[in-house]
């Protein structure tokens, strides 16, 4: 089930987890800060999120909630 939430809400209500987002809305349109997205995919790794993303078989983002994890290539940070 696809649920809207804004970026509070995503931490939380799935603290240090990563998200399947889609459809995202930024503030001020910046292209860089998360407001608000449907939450498509709760329950899939980092490295399964990275693959949907890569093949383009579905339009989503992976999302980690919470601190500072950004996905770089291959690798967390």
């Amino acid at each position: 089930m696809v649920e809207r939430l804004t970026r509070k809400q995503m931490a939380e209500k799935y603290p240090d987890q990563y998200l399947g987002i889609a459809n995202m809305q930024y503030e001020n349109n910046d292209g860089v800060t998360l407001e608000s997205a449907d939450v498509v995919y709760t329950d899939k790794t980092d490295e399964e999120l990275l693959t949907l993303q890569v093949t383009g078989k579905e339009d989503i983002m992976g999302w980690y909630t919470t601190g500072n994890k950004i996905r770089l290539g291959i690798m967390s940070l």
